[in-house]
């Protein structure tokens, strides 16, 4: 029983740290694509019907929103494994929740603006 206990916090504690490298690797692509030269130079064209740079921007707030979701819930949800602390559990579980919350609205605006989202 010992031994099944301390293999699942260990499975807890690697799937924390992949849930944070994936919040910080979020993060860096939010801002490197919101700050790298080619981009700002289609987002900063004067036209009167520049959806683009909307567009430019809603992604990046929601790019570092859901980063900092993912990199809050990735901590809580480690220091109640180690503590095991089921507040922190639950915490953590409602950030999760929050993170693909947020994914789903995302997921439904891509299908239903598939022209103003280039697909890879």
């Amino acid at each position: 029983l010992r031994c099944g206990m301390r293999t699942t916090k260990c499975q807890l504690l690697v799937t924390s740290l992949g849930v944070m490298l994936l919040g910080l690797s979020i993060a860096t692509l939010s801002t490197v694509t919101h700050y790298r030269l080619h981009f700002t130079t289609i987002s900063d064209i004067s036209l009167e019907s520049n959806s683009y740079r909307v567009i430019h921007h809603t992604a990046f707030y929601f790019g570092i929103c859901l980063s900092m979701t993912l990199i809050l819930a990735a901590l809580l949800s480690s220091t109640a494994t180690v503590r095991e602390s089921q507040c922190l559990t639950a915490m953590g579980f409602f950030c999760f929740a929050l993170a693909f919350c947020g994914l789903l609205p995302a997921a439904c605006w891509r299908y239903t603006h598939s022209t103003e989202v280039s697909g890879s």
